[in-house]
């Protein structure tokens, strides 16, 4: 029977993680578990998502990749078994998009959808940093002051907050609101085609077996064992202290002082790529109790709404909930200006030590343009005294 998965994120909810994985197993997958997860490349997956929504993604929809998803699309409807695409932007697509792709898959017996999902305690502090590295400049206090004035009711007869008229819609909800999402392809596909798995609490896996890749392979019959090859752990978060460095930049370096091609080459590549992500690392970004008191709320009514939904749960639900309790999940204080500071200092020199040698005349020989330059001047004078 012919079978396509596809999985639509959320962003920052380890989907790398498992994309990179699978495309390193993927010849193992194929052979073990029938698993298509089709492509040339691995961005082949990235430009598929993107030309689903020319429109939204106008800078990334590349004429030089049109003929990615018809590819895609060959590959799998010559496979017999299970195929899988994954991209976090698909979660962006519009009831329209979600329609024309189901009618480009119409040739599977069955497709199904996945969304892996974390917490908001996590979630909030984790995109407001990638928010960061991307040019934004809201402090965290003000992100997530964004993201609860501009939420969804939690019910129909509940009046919308106003937003604040300072602030301005962070991006957020349009990746995260996982209840909205998932409703969407509901329609198409049907809930009981829809599977959502959780991310686990933070730390070491409750249960061996249990972490986020097996939860997921399980969800698409895949055997985890099967699948040998691993993925070299890389460090992409920042500290608290790093993230407030990164953002304060961000203030002196907008798209009307810098192009964003050198940016993304200096600041993303270098400063964080190379330099804060090989730093020793410091507390992380952490919710106030204020904040995390509304994020669980927020949570309990997000997942009350999954629950009534009847999607199919690989993990726990729980798994999704916000504590209270503080200091329950490692929460620290916001860093100081002085912890901004050090990281300030540690990165220039960090980038004074890499940078290349400037070019700079031996001593003899800028004497030596001197003394003609003094000789030029001279024979000016005397002619004009003549």
């Amino acid at each position: 029977m012919s079978v396509v998965f596809v999985h639509v994120g959320l962003p920052k909810t380890g989907t790398t993680h498992l994309q990179d994985r699978l495309w390193r197993n993927r010849d193992l997958a194929l052979r073990s578990s029938g698993l298509l997860y089709p492509g040339n490349v691995i961005s082949d997956h990235f430009h598929a998502a993107v030309h689903l929504q020319p429109d939204r993604y106008l800078d990334w929809a590349d004429p030089a990749f049109a003929g990615t998803w018809p590819k895609l699309l060959g590959q799998m409807r010559a496979w017999p078994q299970t195929s899988l695409l994954s991209h976090e932007l698909y979660s962006t697509a519009t009831p329209a998009q979600i329609e024309s792709l189901m009618s480009d898959l119409s040739f599977a017996d069955e497709v199904h959808v996945i969304a892996t999902v974390r917490d908001l305690a996590r979630q909030l502090p984790s995109v407001w940093q990638e928010n960061v590295k991307n040019q934004r400049r809201a402090s965290f206090d003000e992100f997530v002051s964004s993201v609860r004035a501009f939420a969804r009711p939690d019910s129909p007869d509940q009046s919308p907050a106003d937003p604040p008229p300072v602030i301005d819609e962070e991006p957020f909800w349009e990746f995260q609101d996982f209840v909205e999402i998932l409703d969407r392809w509901s329609q198409v596909v049907g809930p009981e085609r829809v599977h959502v798995v959780t991310v686990g609490p933070r730390g070491a896996q409750a249960v061996p077996g249990d972490s986020l890749w097996d939860r997921f392979l399980t969800t698409i019959g895949v055997d985890p064992a099967a699948l040998t090859i691993p993925v070299p752990s890389t460090n992409s978060s920042l500290s608290a202290a790093q993230a407030e460095f990164l953002r304060a930049l961000n203030l002196r370096l907008q798209p009307d002082t810098i192009e964003w091609r050198r940016y993304e080459r200096v600041i993303k590549g270098q400063l964080i790529g190379e330099i804060l992500f090989d730093a020793p690392g410091g507390p992380a970004q952490a919710l106030s109790p204020a904040q995390r008191e509304w994020a669980a709320a927020k949570s309990a009514s997000m997942v009350a709404a999954v629950r009534s939904a009847g999607y199919r749960v690989t993990g726990d639900l729980a798994d999704l909930g916000v504590t209270t309790t503080a200091g329950a999940t490692g929460d620290a204080p916001p860093p100081t200006s002085d912890d901004v500071l050090d990281v300030a200092l540690d990165t220039m020199a960090a980038m004074v030590l890499a940078a290349p040698l400037p070019s700079v005349r031996p001593r003899w020989q800028t004497r030596a343009v001197n003394v003609v330059r003094r000789m030029r001047r001279r024979a000016l004078g005397a002619r004009r005294s003549v």
